[in-house]
């Protein structure tokens, strides 16, 4: 009995403790298996990215790599019906026309609405666009800055995220996104980069959760044993 009973205190002294974010891990982990996982990743908000080339003969990519060192990479890209090379050198990106060589201007707020509106999916209108080169919002990672942020007044909360140089569509979010990610975060307890899924914290609470359920379960055993049959206490005669 003296087992059963400290069984019964750990038991419920863990499970205060650790109660809430048991139920963090089964409505975070109910909303990511019931959400589609390609709705979440935006599949529906932007148009088909595999735009093939016009029927343009582009001019020969060393015409633009001449002035170039270290060269990184280079494609060649249909973009608005236009084809462009876009290079990757010194650690910076370019772009320029495939047609005439020239090198293209980063895009302003106008052209990255316009082109916004291009990749997107839907019939609502950017309502902002913003250019961010430092202090990322929680939902992009600071590697692809800088970047055009458009967003859209549309029921998800579109925001499409657009290179300045490439005029390449980067990635996408909406609500239901930063729903999932805000979830991801109390799911795997990182508060912070939000990414860590082996962290301490985390690592510590699951034992005391792990320690909780198994006094449970050792609990079980004490409720349902069989009883052993009280001796009758004989009567002691006058």
């Amino acid at each position: 009995m003296r087992t059963a009973g400290f069984l019964r205190k750990l038991h419920k002294w863990l499970f205060l403790l650790v109660g809430l974010q048991a139920l963090l891990w089964a409505l975070s982990g109910f909303y990511m298996v019931v959400v589609d996982l390609d709705f979440i990743h935006g599949d529906h908000l932007v148009r088909n990215q595999r735009e093939p080339l016009p029927a343009v003969t582009p001019v020969a990519a060393e015409t633009v790599l001449v002035d170039f060192g270290r060269v990184d990479s280079v494609s060649l890209r249909a973009i608005q019906g236009r084809p462009y090379y876009l290079v990757r050198a010194d650690g910076s990106s370019y772009r320029f026309d495939a047609g005439t060589g020239a090198p293209v201007a980063a895009l302003d707020a106008r052209a990255a609405k316009a082109l916004a509106r291009y990749y997107y999916n839907g019939d609502a209108l950017p309502r902002r666009a913003q250019l961010i080169k430092e202090h990322p919002p929680q939902e992009i990672p600071a590697r692809i800055l800088p970047v055009w942020r458009v967003d859209f007044e549309d029921r998800y909360g579109t925001s499409l995220y657009i290179d300045p140089v490439s005029a390449q569509l980067v990635t996408r979010r909406h609500d239901y996104w930063r729903l999932f990610d805000f979830l991801w975060m109390l799911h795997i307890m990182d508060y912070e980069a939000r990414a860590d899924v082996h962290n301490n914290l985390l690592r510590f609470v699951a034992l005391l959760v792990f320690v909780g359920t198994s006094s449970g379960i050792a609990l079980l055993y004490f409720r349902f044993r069989p009883r052993r049959p009280r001796r009758k206490r004989q009567e002691v005669g006058a």
